[in-house]
């Protein structure tokens, strides 16, 4: 009922984030503590004198029950004050049509009524703020998580230093079951490391020297020594935390409109209410009017609800920047996919090699792993990766050129290799088969690429790359099918490319040759059609599609032109976690749903039953608090539900 309790706790629980350790943030808490106090002072006393008014014991000394009056005051001093802020503010809620609705009871001798109402009121209010606490807490728990402490290694001596002790560069110890401090790159040990807070992985993933690791994750088995990159709040967990902070206090559209539904019902009961006593002159129907309504727990239980999703969606590595995107999320019909790091590993790998003129396969993969061994090209990297798993011997080469274009030469104990394309060894002056070339053409359209290796004006044969689909990316796209949802692949591929990737995984449409302002005008031309698009790519040469869409989802390892890029995050480059941020979000819409309805039928079916008398003041506040809660506990159940796994 009390929202903006919510709020202030809410920006306690932010500043606290900010300064954990410090003394400011040790006075919120105790501050916080203090006024949970005095609501258990409240009740307690209020509890008393209903208890000594049901007994009855002061009627000896006391004509009328002045008792239920000073409780009353003192008690609901929160709802008045409340109320009177929200005059201030013209605002129309809750807390100001119950004060009317308390005064007027007061008013007309009815003290112990007033009294329970108040009673009720405020216990829901209590059961509610611990509710939204609870949620808010867990950001809290996020951020305590992180060591104090930290082993820094200078001048050769290893030394106990707090966290914010530690400058970049330097380099810290991490040793077994320890929590990680900081972002930064392993320069010595082999460990595993539990990284499920970070990109929700449920495996723990090995770390070797030049490995990167992530502040909060834990290390599991062995010491690494590790350079500190990032600190604090500029650390990848940090940066999450900010981004559900700001996330949970920011308002979805359906918010706004729980918040407008509210002040309606408000609007309507005080309408009906006077109603009520303009037909029947009956101030006690009246009064139960007025108090029936249950609007809060509709204004309380919509933030709650997205509150809990955006929460179970960061549980699974998957970061939403506010409930405006949660929202969007659940009416998605459009999906629009990349292809390169996306559906596909990004990474080429080898997926044949072909011999010709007698030569075998280590001998056509050694020709081009020797002249490639020191490449930067994925595709020559890629050629080198293969040769070292097969344990092909590598040798220096010598007078390497390299040929744009074309491909490049190198000497290998007096013989000539050539790696490269069919251009370069037709310049050369040698054949390439016919045969050849039309399975070349044909692995080209296939998305693959094939080099061509020979040696001392002889072809040996041919080594075809390709970037490999992702494993999990066929069974999700035909989930996302199976939720109705039409799937576009879009990709600066070529357009027989597109059509092969597509057509393997079964997209309903696959476009190539794209540059990324083209794929910025498709997204711009679907959502003129009135389609709701989710762009799902690597946030870096997507950005400007993954900004247009409805809603942006950025793929990747916690990147920070992720994380800054897109609406929605994939800590991993699962494509599965899209169908669980869908289902999440069509989750809590649901429920959001039901609070509205339910609140309404609820409320028009109490204001009806008090219009005719059927109603006293007290059974309308226990069916006002009685909604209230059951809105905020349906709410509240989607924290204790796991996040939907793959089905």
């Amino acid at each position: 009922m009390n929202t903006d309790m919510g709020e202030r706790e809410g920006e306690s629980t932010s500043e606290h984030a900010k300064h954990t350790g410090d003394g400011e943030s040790e006075h919120e808490l105790v501050s916080e503590r203090e006024n949970h106090a005095a609501e258990y002072v409240r009740l307690i006393v209020m509890a008393v004198v209903i208890l000594a008014n049901l007994s009855g014991w002061w009627r000896h000394w006391m004509s009328r029950d002045w008792l239920a009056f000073v409780a009353t005051l003192v008690g609901g001093f929160p709802i008045f004050e409340e109320a009177w802020e929200n005059v201030r503010k013209r605002r129309m809620t809750m807390e100001l049509s119950m004060t009317i609705a308390l005064v007027a009871a007061l008013c007309i001798g009815q003290f112990f009524t007033a009294l329970v109402i108040a009673f009720f009121v405020l216990f829901a209010e209590l059961l509610e703020s611990f509710t939204i606490g609870g949620g808010r807490r867990a950001i809290q728990t996020l951020v305590d998580s992180l060591p104090r402490q930290v082993t820094v290694r200078r001048d050769g001596q290893e030394r106990k230093l707090g966290t914010q002790e530690v400058a970049r560069g330097e380099t810290i110890v991490i040793r077994p079951g320890e929590r990680i401090p900081t972002d930064g790159e392993v320069c010595k040990g082999h460990s595993f490391v539990d990284q499920s807070s970070i990109t929700g992985e449920s495996l723990p993933v090995e770390k070797v020297a030049g490995s990167k690791v992530f502040a909060g994750t834990i290390n599991k088995d062995g010491v690494l020594e590790v350079r500190v990159e990032k600190i604090g709040r500029d650390t990848t967990f940090g940066k999450i935390i900010e981004i559900v902070e700001q996330a949970e206090k920011s308002k979805a559209p359906v918010e706004r409109v729980s918040d407008r539904l509210a002040a309606g019902l408000v609007y309507f009961a005080l309408g009906a209410a006077v109603l009520t006593f303009t037909i029947t002159r009956n101030l006690t129907s009246t009064i139960a009017v007025i108090i029936v309504a249950g609007a809060c727990g509709v204004a309380a239980g919509t933030p709650l609800a997205v509150l809990a999703g955006i929460g179970s969606a960061a549980r699974r590595g998957i970061i939403i920047k506010g409930g405006l995107y949660l929202e969007q999320l659940s009416q998605i019909n459009t999906v629009v996919l990349d292809k390169t790091g996306t559906l596909t590993l990004g990474v080429p790998e080898v997926t044949s090699i072909t011999t010709l003129n007698g030569a075998s396969e280590d001998e056509v993969l050694q020709a081009a792993a020797i002249a490639e061994q020191h490449s930067e090209h994925p595709l020559g990297e890629a050629i080198v990766r293969r040769a070292r798993e097969r344990n092909v011997l590598l040798r220096e080469y010598a007078n390497l050129h390299y040929l744009p274009g074309k491909g490049l030469t190198c000497e290998d104990n007096g013989s000539e290799i050539l790696v490269g394309s069919r251009a370069l060894f037709e310049e050369r002056g040698l054949s390439v088969p016919a045969e050849f070339a039309a399975e070349s053409s044909a692995t080209r359209s296939m998305g693959e690429t094939t080099v061509l290796v020979g040696r001392d004006r002889r072809v040996l044969g041919a080594v075809t790359l390709a970037d490999q689909l992702r494993g999990e990316a066929r069974q999700a796209v035909a989930r996302l099918k199976s939720l109705d949802l039409r799937t576009i692949l879009l990709t600066g591929d070529s357009s027989k490319t597109a059509k092969t990737i597509g057509d393997l995984l079964g997209v309903d449409e696959a476009i190539g040759d794209l540059l990324p302002q083209q794929k910025l005008e498709k997204i711009r031309s679907l959502l003129q059609r009135g389609n709701k698009v989710v762009m799902v790519g690597d946030g870096v040469n997507d950005a400007p599609a993954l900004a247009e869409a409805t809603v942006g989802v950025a793929m990747g390892q916690g990147t920070d032109v992720a994380l800054e890029t897109a609406d929605v995050t994939l800590m991993t480059s699962d494509l599965s976690r899209l169908l669980e941020v869908l289902a999440i979000s069509k989750r809590c819409y649901r429920v959001i749903m039901f609070n509205f309805w339910g609140t309404i039928l609820v409320d028009t079916a109490g204001i009806v039953l008090a219009f005719f008398g059927l109603l006293a003041p007290i059974i309308a506040a226990l069916i006002h608090v009685g909604s209230e809660l059951a809105f905020i506990l349906n709410s509240a159940r989607l924290f204790r539900q796991p996040p939907p796994g793959p089905s």
